[in-house]
C-alpha cells in the first residue's frame, strides 16, 4: 500500500464518490502512481539492502565457523601432542627409575635399591623378631684372572651368567643385587639359620653347572658368605659379618660357603 497524505487521500476520495469522473482525475490517478512506484523503488532498495546484510551475515558465519573448526583442530592437535609428551614424560620418567635402581650390566637391582630393601626388612624385623631374614654376599672366584687373559668382554659376559644362574634360583620374593665388581648380596626373607646353609649350597651348585660361556673360559665359581640378621642390629653389623663369612669362605679354598 501506498501512503497517502491526506489532501491526495481527499482528492481520491472526491474522485471515487463522484457519479462522473470529475475534470482533472488523470492528475490525481498519475500522482497516486508515481506514489506507488517511488514507494516501490524505496521498497526494492530496502530489500536489496536486506539481502545484501544477510548475505554478508551468512559470510560471516561462516568465517566465523571456519575460525571456530580451524581452532578445534589445533587445540586436537595440542591435546595430541600433549598426550605424547606425557607418555615420553612417563617412559623417561621409568627409564630413569629403572636405571638409578638396576645394574646396567646384569639387569639386577644395584647397591642403592638393594640397601633400601636391606633397611626396610630391618625396620620390619625390629618391630616383628620373628621377622628374621638371611643375607649372603656371593663373590666369583679368581675374576680377576678371567679379565686379565680373556679381556673385560668375557669378564663381562661371566658377571651375566653368573647373575643370571643366581636370579634362577630365588624364590619370588627373595632378591639378589648387583654389590660391586664381581659381588652379589642376596636377602632372604623369612629364611631361617638352620636352612641358610642348604640355601647357599643351591646357590654355588646353580652357578658351577650353569652352561659355559665359551670352551676357552673356564667355568665361574663363586664363595659365599651368610649370616643371619639379629633384630635390633644395624644392617652394617649383619653385612660386615657377612663379609668376614665370605673371607673365611676364600682362605677355606674357594667355591664353598660359610656362615657366621
Amino acid at each position: 500500500m501506498c501512503p497517502l497524505d491526506d489532501s491526495l487521500e481527499k482528492r481520491i476520495e472526491a474522485l471515487l464518490s463522484a457519479d462522473t469522473p470529475p475534470d482533472g482525475w488523470q492528475d490525481v490517478v498519475r500522482e497516486l502512481s508515481q506514489r506507488c512506484s517511488d514507494q516501490q523503488r524505496l521498497l526494492d532498495r530496502l530489500t536489496h539492502i536486506a539481502d545484501r546484510f544477510q548475505a554478508v551475515e551468512r559470510d560471516r558465519t561462516r568465517d566465523y565457523l571456519a575460525k571456530y573448526e580451524r581452532k578445534v583442530r589445533q587445540l586436537e592437535k595440542i591435546v595430541r601432542i600433549s598426550d605424547q609428551y606425557q607418555t615420553m614424560l612417563h617412559q623417561l620418567k621409568e627409564r630413569l627409575e629403572h636405571a638409578s635402581n638396576y645394574d646396567s650390566l646384569t639387569n639386577l637391582p644395584n647397591r642403592r635399591y638393594m640397601t633400601i630393601r636391606l633397611e626396610e626388612a630391618a625396620a620390619h624385623a625390629a618391630r616383628k623378631p620373628e621377622a628374621g631374614f638371611t643375607v649372603m654376599i656371593a663373590d666369583i672366584d679368581d675374576f680377576k684372572a678371567v679379565n686379565d687373559n680373556f679381556g673385560h668382554a668375557a669378564g663381562d659376559r661371566v658377571l651375566q651368567a653368573v647373575a643370571r644362574a643366581l636370579e634362577l634360583s630365588l624364590r619370588e620374593y627373595d632378591m639378589c643385587a648387583r654389590w660391586g665388581g664381581e659381588e652379589f648380596l642376596l636377602l632372604f626373607p623369612a629364611c631361617e639359620s638352620a636352612n641358610a646353609p642348604l640355601v647357599a649350597e643351591r646357590l654355588r651348585l646353580a652357578v658351577a653347572t650353569a652352561p659355559r660361556i665359551s670352551e676357552e673360559i673356564p667355568a665361574p665359581t663363586i664363595s659365599i658368605g651368610y649370616t643371619q640378621h639379629r633384630p635390633g642390629e644395624n644392617i652394617d653389623k649383619t653385612l660386615l659379618r657377612a663379609d668376614e663369612a665370605l673371607y673365611k669362605a676364600k682362605d677355606a679354598g674357594r667355591n664353598c660357603s660359610v656362615g657366621m
